[in-house]
This record gives structure tokens, C-alpha cells and sequence, in this order.
């Protein structure tokens, strides 16, 4: 099984310490928006912001030509941080194997097969 930053485009990310946001299946396609961590060797990384241990993007990850998807164990609710902004907690594990992803956390467990995911800073 491989790890995450394994997976091209994900080498810069440090999604242990992340927070997902908004988990969207659809139509062959699952999103997962999140406020990433990005590392020192990341091309977007700049200092953390006041306040912050990590530098922190908005992104997504997307999944395309989902052909297999499962959402189990989920969260019931979403998070409340110290500063009022909910999430669905961090990512405990994300790994592939043969195409088909293991994503787990607070959010529950999320078995996807697809393409390689893709991420994207806004």
C-alpha cells in the first residue's frame, strides 16, 4: 500500500494536520474540501499567519471516474473550533492501492476507486 504524498501532487501536503471541511460525493466524482497544510517544499507554501503553527490553503481534492464508492462510520456532526468554523476533523489515514484509496478519520472511512485524485488551491 502507498501513502499519500506518493501520489504526484501530493508530495508538498501534510494532511495529517489538515481539516476537512466538506466531503461531496457525486455524479463519478467525489470532493473533498479542506484547509491544507502545506509543507516547506511545496511550490504555494509561504509562512503561517499569525497564530498558526502550519502554512494553511484552502483546496480540494478531487476524485474522477469514481467507479467504486463507500462512506462508512460517519460523523454525525460537524466540529466546532475555538473560532467558531466547523470541519469533519483531519485525515488519520489516506492510502492507495491498485486504484482504489483508503481515507479515514474523524469523518469516518471512505473506500473510493478512481483515478489518481487531484488537488487544487484556491
Amino acid at each position: 500500500m502507498a501513502h499519500y504524498w506518493e501520489i504526484p501532487g501530493f508530495e508538498g501536503l501534510y494532511l495529517e494536520d489538515s481539516w476537512i471541511l466538506e466531503i461531496r460525493p457525486g455524479e463519478g466524482t467525489l470532493t473533498i474540501s479542506a484547509d491544507l497544510v502545506l509543507r516547506e517544499s511545496h511550490p504555494a507554501y509561504r509562512g503561517p499567519r499569525p497564530g498558526e503553527q502550519y502554512c494553511y490553503r484552502h483546496g480540494l481534492i478531487t476524485f474522477e471516474d469514481v467507479n467504486k464508492f463507500s462512506w462508512t462510520d460517519r460523523a454525525r456532526m460537524p466540529a466546532t473550533d475555538a473560532s467558531g468554523e466547523e470541519d469533519l476533523g483531519s485525515f488519520d489515514q489516506f492510502e492507495v492501492e491498485d486504484g482504489t484509496y483508503l481515507l479515514a478519520g474523524d469523518f469516518g472511512q471512505i473506500v473510493v476507486t478512481s483515478k489518481p485524485p487531484t488537488v487544487s488551491l484556491s
